[in-house]
Parts: structure tokens; C-alpha cells; sequence
């Protein structure tokens, strides 16, 4: 999606389901999914965190710890802390004594990721 200025970017970006990213282009402004923005490694993380989302959330607690990255073979050992606070950073991972969930934005972003998938 393509936008002519910035303050017309970020109306879509606000106005979006999803979290988006607005780059600079030549010519105007383009967003794209956050998740396009991803490394592999936040990627996967990202799929753990569903994987775990969709395992407990029944339960109601969807709390996990960031071992699980490293568990899963998505964080180097002792990484999986780094990788948790990464997405944390990108607002998709909230924190909560020591263990992370699913902002509602990061929860949008992986559920839009699924819907398109299908």
C-alpha cells in the first residue's frame, strides 16, 4: 500500500487491523506488515508464541517462558531470554514477571498471518 505523505501513512497505519510499517520511498510512503519486517529468528518466535497462544489459551494462561525458544530450537541456549525482549521492543510481546504473552497488536499480527495462510 502506497501513501502520498506521512501524515496520510500514518491515518492508514492507525486506521489498520494489523500492525504496519511505514517506509520511505522515492516516491511517497509504503506500508507493510510488520511481520514482513521480521528476521527469521522473530519469525520463529512468533510461531512459538502462537503455538503456545493457541495450546493454553484455553486454560487462560497464556503466559510463557522464554525458554521455550530455546526449547524449540528457535534461540541459541541462554538467547531465549534476547529474543523474547526483541519482540518485546516491537510491541508484538507483552512482559510479565518473567515470562511473555501476546500484545493485542502482536496477537492481530499473527492472526492476520494465519487468515492469509488459509
Amino acid at each position: 500500500m502506497i501513501a502520498n505523505s506521512l501524515t496520510q501513512a500514518a491515518q492508514i497505519r492507525q486506521a489498520s487491523a494489523i500492525p504496519l510499517v511505514i517506509k520511505n520511498r522515492t516516491v511517497g510512503y509504503e506500508l507493510v506488515s510488520r511481520y514482513e519486517t521480521l528476521t527469521p529468528a522473530q519469525k520463529a518466535g512468533m510461531a512459538v508464541a502462537y503455538e503456545w497462544h493457541r495450546a493454553f489459551n484455553r486454560d487462560g494462561c497464556t503466559l510463557m517462558h522464554p525458554m521455550q525458544f530455546e526449547i524449540n530450537g528457535v534461540a541459541e541456549k541462554g538467547k531465549g531470554p534476547a529474543l523474547a525482549n526483541e519482540l518485546r521492543q516491537l510491541g508484538l510481546l507483552q512482559h510479565h514477571e518473567g515470562r511473555y504473552q501476546f500484545s493485542p497488536a502482536g496477537l492481530k499480527l499473527v492472526l492476520s498471518i494465519n487468515e492469509q495462510e488459509c
